[in-house]
């Protein structure tokens, strides 16, 4: 019921929780924390699991929620077109999500499946997304979902069915240049920014 702003939390093991404090007292005005808490571990659908209710518990004492991040990027073993595509596989993955919010008390999930295989995958990910959001709804979890800038080359990903499922989408609006880039220029200049957030609502609706 509030304008949000979100920062992630870049999480590598558990240890790295006990930082919460210095975190939130360096990084002024957001009231939404995404610690990089758990990544798809293998081909059945298992995530890696780097949670913390103390963390959670001192984001909660200082009004800030927490919006776990899951993602699909540190386990270059794991295949992400195996586990969507197969049905078991991805009820275990959602199942373990939902699991996991609620063990930590979470306030949300923010889903961050990257770099898919766009000519397998598509409809498979939106699946997940779907089955995925019932089980949020359900138990109270916010489902925010990140995205790339809308281009041809990620219209699999299907901004606009997302939107009939997800809470919030995000923009990741950068890799505007990269180090693969011709040119050199901004990650994310303004004009490339505002092109990024007025061709999503385009898909999206902005409510």
């Amino acid at each position: 019921d509030a304008p949000i702003c979100m920062a992630w939390h870049q999480i590598f093991s558990r240890s790295a929780n006990s930082e919460v404090a210095s975190v939130l007292a360096t990084t002024k005005g957001i009231n939404v924390l995404s610690p990089t808490w758990f990544y798809l571990n293998d081909n059945k659908g298992n995530l890696m699991d780097l949670g913390s209710s103390d963390y959670v518990n001192y984001c909660h004492s200082q009004n800030v929620e927490v919006w776990a991040s899951v993602n699909n990027l540190e386990n270059q073993e794991v295949s992400s077109t195996e586990v969507l595509t197969h049905t078991s596989t991805r009820h275990n993955l959602v199942n373990q999500i939902v699991s996991l919010a609620i063990q930590y008390n979470l306030d949300g999930i923010n889903l961050d499946f990257e770099a898919l295989n766009r000519e397998s995958i598509g409809d498979a990910y939106i699946q997940f997304v779907r089955e995925l959001s019932i089980k949020c709804a359900n138990n109270g979890i916010i489902l925010s979902i990140d995205n790339y800038v809308p281009t041809a080359y990620t219209s699999f990903y299907n901004r606009r069915e997302q939107a009939n499922y997800a809470d919030y989408i995000v923009i990741m609006a950068y890799d505007e240049h990269t180090w693969g880039s011709e040119e050199v220029g901004s990650n994310a200049s303004l004009p490339w920014v505002e092109q990024g957030v007025i061709d999503t609502i385009a898909e999206v609706p902005s409510e």
